[in-house]
C-alpha cells in the first residue's frame, strides 16, 4: 500500500502489513526512524512526505541488555547493506523503549513458496536466474559479516523478473526442512560456518522450485524431518532414484550447494557463493542450465 502526499499536519493512521501481522504507525513515526536524505527513496523531506510501497515486522524487545545490543549491531549492519536482490531494511524504532521492535522494510512482490505451490513458478526455466541472483545476494550478505540463518522459498520474494531475500534471521536457528545435517546436530547453536548452511539451504530452494515438491514434503511431522536431517538423510525429491529424471544441469547446480556445506565438514574445502555462482554461469555456457 502507499502513503501518498501526507503533510505534517495530515498525520493519519495507516496499517502497514507482513506475513498477516498488522501493525498501525503514524507517517510522523515513519519520517523518525527512516533517514530523510537522497539514499531512502521511501522518505522525502518537506512538507509534503511520502511514502512508498513498506512491510512491517514487529519482534519482542529482549529483556538483556547485551541482547539488546547484540540485536542493534545486527539491525545497522542489515540497514547498511544495500544489493539488488536483498530487501532493504529501512529503519527500526529500537531506540524509542517501546515493548516491541518494529522494523521497516522494502516490500516486493509475493513468496516464492507460494508460486511453487500454485505451481506459477516450477521448473527448469526457472532455476537459473533464481540461483544467480540468491547467490549474488549470499555473497552480498557473507562479505558483510551477515549469515542469513534460514533461506528458503518462503523467504525468497518474487516480482517482475527479480528475487529478493528477506526476513535475515542472523543467529536464527533455521527451519528443519531446509537444514543441513551439521546444522541440525548442532541445534540450538549457532556458528560462523553457518554461512555454508546458507548455501545447502538455498540448494533445497532451488531444488524446491525445480521439482514443485517442498523438501521433505512426504513428511508431515518436523520432529521427524529433525531427526531424519540429524541422521544424514535427504528429501525424497534428492533420492538416486528421483535424479535419475531430472536436468543434468540442474542436478549439477543442486548438488554443488549442498557440497558447499557437506564437504566442509568432511574434505576442509568451502565453495563460497562466489564460486558457485561462476560455476553457474559456466553451465549457462555451455548451455546445460
Amino acid at each position: 500500500m502507499g502513503i501518498n502526499c501526507i503533510s505534517e499536519k495530515e498525520m493519519q493512521l495507516r496499517d502497514l502489513h507482513l506475513n498477516e501481522r498488522r501493525v498501525m504507525l503514524t507517517v510522523i513515526d515513519l519520517v523518525m526512524m527512516l533517514p530523510c536524505d537522497n539514499s531512502s527513496p521511501s522518505v522525502l523531506a518537506g512538507a509534503h512526505s511520502r511514502v512508498t510501497l513498506l512491510a512491517v515486522k514487529t519482534l519482542k524487545r529482549p529483556r538483556s541488555r547485551d541482547q539488546r545490543k547484540v540485536i542493534a549491531r545486527r539491525l545497522k549492519k542489515l540497514e547498511r547493506l544495500q544489493h539488488p536482490h536483498v530487501v532493504r531494511y529501512m529503519g527500526n524504532n529500537l531506540a524509542s523503549g517501546d515493548d516491541d521492535i518494529t522494523l521497516v522494510m522494502e516490500a516486493w512482490g509475493v513468496s516464492l513458496s507460494s508460486m511453487v505451490a500454485s505451481k506459477q513458478m516450477v521448473g527448469r526455466e526457472h532455476v537459473f536466474n533464481m540461483s544467480v541472483q540468491m547467490l549474488g545476494a549470499l555473497a552480498s550478505l557473507h562479505r558483510a559479516g551477515i549469515v542469513h540463518g534460514d533461506v528458503k522459498t518462503a523467504n525468497i520474494l518474487y516480482a517482475r523478473g527479480v528475487y529478493k531475500l528477506c526476513d535475515i534471521d542472523e543467529g536464527g536457528t533455521g527451519t528443519a526442512f531446509y537444514m543441513s545435517a551439521r546444522k541440525a546436530r548442532r541445534y540450538p547453536q549457532t556458528s560462523s560456518e553457518d554461512c555454508f548452511s546458507d548455501t545447502y539451504a538455498l540448494g533445497l530452494s532451488v531444488l524446491e522450485v525445480y521439482t514443485g515438491s517442498q523438501p521433505f514434503c512426504e513428511l508431515e511431522n518436523q520432529l521427524v524431518v529433525f531427526a531424519r536431517v540429524c541422521a544424514g538423510d535427504f528429501p525424497g525429491t534428492w533420492s538416486a532414484a528421483a535424479r535419475k529424471g531430472y536436468d543434468h544441469g540442474c542436478v549439477s547446480v543442486v548438488q554443488a550447494m549442498l557440497d558447499s556445506d557437506i564437504l566442509v565438514s568432511t574434505t576442509g574445502y568451502r565453495a563460497t557463493p562466489t564460486e558457485l555462482l561462476s560455476g553457474v554461469m559456466l553451465l549457462r555456457e555451455l548451455g546445460q542450465v
